[in-house]
């Protein structure tokens, strides 16, 4: 068995105790808020959805998990999400209040790409919120 000297012991002790409070620290860490993160380009639902129908690689690769801006007509509200015509899929962040967001009306939503369903020919977005006008 390997003996350790009673520095050996406390440098032990502490270099343990160091990794315990770092992981304590990192597992308790708040995620970043999407919501104030600046979106890195505005583009109308229209030219969004037809980036993935034509699969255009260069677009779809430089927009993907990153925050834009999407401005389009309301298709259909349905609790925490909100359809955009021709099929673009927001996940709001919070639940819009009563008329805040109603059918066909125009709106500005910023939020996270996530990617194209195929089954669906929907775009996909999280972390939604609605952009006030300036």
């Amino acid at each position: 068995m390997i003996q350790l000297s009673s520095f050996q012991k406390i440098a032990v002790a502490l270099v343990v105790c160091f990794v315990l409070a770092f992981g304590l620290y990192e597992f308790n860490r708040p995620s970043a808020d999407r919501t104030l993160e600046d979106s890195i380009v505005a583009i109308n639902s229209a030219q969004l959805h037809e980036n993935f129908i034509r699969q255009d690689s260069a677009a779809i690769d430089a927009l993907l998990n990153e925050i834009i801006e999407v401005s389009g007509q309301v298709e259909s509200v349905q609790g925490k999400t909100v359809l955009l015509i021709p099929g673009i899929v927001c996940g709001m962040e919070e639940l819009p209040s009563d008329g805040q967001i109603t059918d066909g009306q125009s709106i500005t939503l910023k939020g996270r790409l996530l990617g194209f369903d195929d089954l669906f020919d929907e775009v996909q977005l999280d972390f939604c919120v609605m952009v006030l006008p300036s």
